[in-house]
């Protein structure tokens, strides 16, 4: 028998694995593709860019990181890491130049570099390299002494050194290559060696008094020494020399160096923390007032040093430290400047000595006043509001005035503190509102509110505002129910810089009751309707004309903002009656009652639940005298389930109502319990009748 559909499976089975496969293959994707990509991410993020570190010991403090001595690069540390590789900053091998003597006995000379700390064994390796050493662009051949450890190159004569005897000493810098590949030393000093004059110097004497270092920049390599007259190998010396950071070729420099040197030397100088031989150590204080006239006493390694036969220059975040003074052969003092318009708030100490800038790792911080808030924020045009200014630092000047707005109206300071300035406001032709503005020293402008860092206004803006009095606008009803606790709104001028809004109404027998209002802003604030006896408002006319106001605290005093005559008095209506209500067999719900549309406004006030205070709510769409019509949502009980409905009227007043029983006036059954009641009445008036009739027959026929 054949199979008919046998093609049709397989072609249906070929269609399904192709599906079968795409959505394997889209499934693998998303898995795998944001597992890649965070892979990725998290690899860039945690990478350390070795080879930017050009030394070993640079190298090998970096995680991950590994200093090839054959290659003398820093690498990415292999699980397989090729011979000759340190990755432990304590088994960097260390180089030290040999300083040179010279006199007539002493020439030609060799110059060597000693090789220690060879945890590594790098020495035995490049017995067997091809050494070439470079000095002043000539190339000589190189030996190891693996039994001293030292690595020599060959003897140079004196003409080649240029060196004449009549000098005390002379500084190379050298370089020292190994099978084409430089070697490179960490610390820069011992890339240059010095050749001394005997016929000056002795030998115990040569680094007496003297200072010298080496540090890297993004594209050079800096060397810089110094020695002091005092030391008679040198005399008063100073040389500095810049070479290419990644060059690593011997060249020389002239001892005064270069103006590209000395600019570069004074404008950037060494970091903080590398030459400790002649860093700056401490600065006390580290802050000071805005103002400046502040001692400063700082301390410096080998300033006697530094400091020898030259002016000294200090500045302090940028501004001038004035008058210099040498306390010690480490300390000198000086003197803050005064302020400019552009001075940074924090920033480094720095000295400068000549060609040479030091750095300090501390920052010198000045302390600036910053008037952060005031209050109140508000005061009557004709002035006089006691306005108290709020920050830090605000009595670091010798004089300060405020001024408001941009008509820079006065306000007289009476007190002025750490923490807070006093004054007493002038008086504005109108009003207006405006930053409060505080001057220091008729110098530093600060504005109230604004972060003198940052530059920023906080948030909202601080202003101060001149006010009138504050009026309520003319013709406004108001009116409340016994319960109180309704929402009023209130409309006038001038009413931002009140505080403490009350309203008050006055009961029949004069007794006065309050109620809180909130001001909204300058011309409208929302009060609440106070609470009064209820007994006897009940038994009151349906609207009572009782008499009320406001009272609000503006300018430091209580003000009573009577109404105007043209307002009515305020109505007081009974509190609503709610009785009970009833359902239409859709979703429309009808309260029924008394006085249900006066003395609050349903659209603020009115507020419906099915079942309790905490149910689903009732939209109202209709307020009438006796009834209230609301819409159920279309997820709320059945007709059959809602018994009873929570209803609000403002604060204060709450009821629940119950559900009329609407079952003799129609409901399932109704008629014929209806027609069944009347029978029942009809035939207990019958019973009623025949048996009194009898028993009036009974006592006729014993009276007979």
């Amino acid at each position: 028998m054949v199979d008919l559909t046998a093609g049709t499976r397989k072609q249906y089975w070929n269609s399904s694995s192709s599906i079968y496969r795409f959505l394997v293959a889209t499934l693998v994707l998303q898995v795998c593709i944001p597992q890649v990509v965070s892979f990725v991410h998290d690899n860039r993020k945690n990478a350390v860019d070795c080879p930017r570190s050009r030394t070993c010991t640079k190298c090998a403090e970096k995680p991950s990181c590994s200093w090839s001595l054959k290659r003398q690069t820093c690498v990415k540390t292999t699980r397989k890491p090729e011979l000759l590789m340190v990755n432990i900053r304590a088994y960097c091998p260390q180089f030290t130049i040999v300083d040179s003597f010279v006199d007539k006995m002493h020439l030609p000379s060799t110059y060597k570099v000693k090789v220690s700390n060879d945890v590594s064994g790098f020495v035995k390796y490049l017995g067997k390299s091809n050494i070439t050493c470079s000095l002043r662009d000539v190339t000589y051949n190189g030996t190891v002494n693996e039994e001293a450890g030292t690595i020599d190159c060959e003897s140079i004569n004196n003409d080649t050194r240029e060196f004449d005897n009549k000098q005390r000493l002379k500084i190379y810098s050298y370089s020292v290559v190994f099978d084409g590949v430089p070697l490179r030393i960490d610390d820069g000093v011992n890339n240059y060696f010095t050749v001394y004059n005997s016929h000056y110097c002795d030998i115990t004497n040569k680094t007496k008094n003297c200072v010298a270092c080496s540090w890297d920049s993004e594209l050079n390599t800096f060397y810089y020494k110094r020695c002091s007259v005092s030391n008679t190998c040198t005399g008063l010396f100073e040389y500095h020399d810049r070479r290419n950071a990644t060059a690593f070729v011997g060249t020389v420099a002239d001892d005064s160096g270069s103006e590209d040197t000395v600019a570069l030397l004074t404008k950037s100088g060494p970091p903080a923390d590398a030459c400790p031989d002649m860093a700056i150590q401490s600065v006390e204080p580290l802050s000071a007032p805005w103002s400046g006239g502040e001692t400063l006493v700082i301390t410096i390694k080998n300033h006697d040093v530094l400091s020898e036969s030259r002016k000294v220059a200090v500045t302090v975040a940028g501004r001038d430290c004035i008058y210099p003074k040498t306390v010690n052969g480490e300390t000198i003092s000086c003197t803050i400047g005064s302020p400019n318009p552009d001075d940074s708030a924090t920033g480094p100490v720095h000295i400068t000595y000549g060609p040479l800038r030091l750095t300090s790792a501390q920052k010198f911080r000045f302390v600036y006043p910053e008037p952060i808030a005031l209050s109140p924020a508000c005061g009557p045009v004709s002035g006089g509001t006691l306005l108290r200014i709020t920050g830090h630092s605000l009595d670091a000047s010798s004089t300060a005035t405020v001024s408001v707005g941009a008509a820079n109206v006065p306000c007289e300071v009476v007190a002025r503190y750490e923490d807070r300035v006093l004054c007493v406001t002038g008086p504005s032709d109108r009003p207006s509102a405006g930053t409060v503005t505080v001057v220091f020293d008729k110098f530093l402008r600060r504005k109230v509110g604004v972060n003198s860092t940052t530059a920023r206004l906080s948030e909202p803006p601080v202003q101060f505002v001149y006010a009138g009095d504050p009026v309520l606008d003319a013709r406004q009803p108001f009116s409340g129910i016994a319960s109180g606790g309704t929402y009023i709104p209130v409309h006038g001028r001038h009413l931002a810089c009140v505080s403490n809004a009350t309203l008050y109404v006055d009961d029949q027998d004069g007794v006065r009751h309050y109620a809180g209002c909130a001001v909204r802003n300058d011309t409208f604030m929302e009060c609440r309707s106070p609470a009064l006896d209820a007994s006897r408002s009940t038994t009151a006319a349906a609207a009572s004309s009782l008499n009320f106001g406001f009272q609000v605290h503006f300018a430091g005093h209580t003000l009573d903002l009577s109404p105007q005559p043209d307002f009515p008095g305020y109505r007081l209506y009974a509190d609503p009656v709610f009785t009970d209500f009833e359902t239409d067999g859709g979703r429309n719900v009808t309260i029924n009652g008394r006085h249900l549309d006066r003395g609050y406004r349903p659209s603020v006030d009115l507020a419906i639940r099915l079942g309790n205070a905490k149910g689903t709510p009732c939209t109202v769409i209709s307020t009438l005298r006796r009834r209230i019509v609301c819409v159920r949502p279309p997820s709320s009980p059945a007709d059959g389930e809602l018994r009873e409905i929570y209803v609000t009227v403002g604060r204060e007043l709450g009821r629940t109502v119950r559900k009329k029983n609407n079952r003799l006036a129609g409901g399932p059954f109704g008629v014929f319990e209806a027609l069944l009641m009347l029978l029942i009445g009809i035939l207990a008036g019958v019973c009623c009748v025949v048996f009194g009739h009898r028993r009036v027959l009974r006592g006729l026929e014993q009276q007979l």
